[in-house]
């Protein structure tokens, strides 16, 4: 999923600097426990844009797990297909106190087409959420063959 992030890191003169934006919708069903803890699956479906020029729409599947008196953990597969029907297939990954905002981790699992070379990249997210819209940044260092 995604966020306002403020992130910044040292790269190498080879490494690309990508930067990736995601908005969109959310929808959730909540299991909710006796003892106060709850579990909920969400989908996301949105667009995107990127610092290449690249644009597209995407959707994410995930699970927010919340325990009293701990940090919320997310978890969350996104497929996200471009202008030419390329895709990106992503996995990510955030704990945190506020489910509606945060920041987190997301890899790059899987790719076609210009999106194979950067398979294994980790991108550091924030995201945002207004009521069931969400915004989401993200800057990504991938080091170049």
């Amino acid at each position: 999923i995604l966020l306002l992030f403020l992130v910044s890191s040292v790269y190498s003169q080879d490494s690309l600097k990508w930067k990736f934006k995601f908005s969109g919708f959310t929808n959730s069903k909540t299991i909710k426990f006796p003892s106060g803890g709850k579990v909920n699956n969400f989908s996301q479906n949105g667009t995107w844009e990127d610092s290449l020029g690249n644009y597209g729409k995407g959707f994410c599947y995930g699970i927010i797990e919340s325990r009293e008196n701990k940090n919320s953990f997310f978890q969350f597969y996104c497929e996200l297909s471009d202008q030419d029907a390329d895709k990106i297939f992503t996995k990510g990954s955030r704990k945190s106190e506020d489910t509606q905002i945060g920041v987190g981790k997301q890899k790059i699992i899987d790719g076609t087409g210009k999106w194979k070379k950067l398979i294994g990249t980790t991108c550091i997210y924030g995201v945002k959420y207004v009521e069931e819209v969400l915004f989401t940044s993200q800057k990504c260092k991938y080091l170049g063959n």
